[in-house]
């Protein structure tokens, strides 16, 4: 009888550790192991996602852009430069044209590309700017003053207002000073209301 208990024991315990529930563990802890990847995997997606929402939020307000979109800013930049360049020419040809006449002494162009607010005194060759913050006088600009000339830039004050600013150097007197024109609209016309020279 005690062999009999022995061995039936013996057999339970052996049944005991082969028994399907330490299967049964270890399917549990591959369903663990699987879930944990599942979720972590989810997890970076979700981050990744917050982080592409984040970027996008940041350029909208402002933040930081990516190279690609630094790139294409610059060049609207660029072509915006460009478009208004073209868009000024007429006014920049008429400043050229009002540097030659000032030259040449060519009262009756001047006249008529002054403004209302601007005089020609032609006895003195100068021009007397009354239409502007500063009134003030400048004489007629010759070859001789200007030296060689450069077109620096042009800027419009608002769509009946722009300013043209000519660098005037002097290569061999190592000497330059910028001048600037305002011209105006009036009567579907541009017309000169200031010329000023900052030395």
């Amino acid at each position: 009888m005690k062999k009999f208990t022995l061995f039936t024991l013996f057999i339970l315990v052996l049944a005991a550790c082969n028994s399907p529930q330490e299967s049964s563990e270890n399917e549990q802890a591959d369903d663990i192991e699987t879930e944990e990847a599942v979720d972590g995997a989810a997890q970076e997606e979700e981050e990744k996602e917050e982080n592409a929402e984040e970027k996008s939020e940041q350029t909208e307000d402002g933040g930081e852009m990516s190279a690609e979109e630094e790139e294409e800013q610059d060049t609207a930049i660029e072509s915006t430069d460009e478009n208004e360049k073209d868009k000024h020419q007429e006014i920049v040809d008429l400043a050229y044209d009002i540097f030659d006449a000032q030259n040449d002494n060519d009262y009756d162009f001047l006249q008529s590309v002054i403004s209302k607010g601007t005089k020609l005194d032609k006895k003195n060759t100068i021009f007397i700017f009354e239409n502007v913050t500063y009134p003030h006088e400048q004489e007629f600009l010759t070859d001789d003053d200007l030296g060689e000339l450069e077109l620096r830039y042009t800027h419009e004050e608002n769509a009946d207002s722009v300013i043209v600013g000519f660098g005037a150097i002097d290569y061999e007197n190592e000497s330059s000073f910028v001048i600037d024109f305002e011209f105006i609209k009036e009567d579907g016309k541009w017309k000169m209301n200031d010329m000023d020279i900052n030395k």
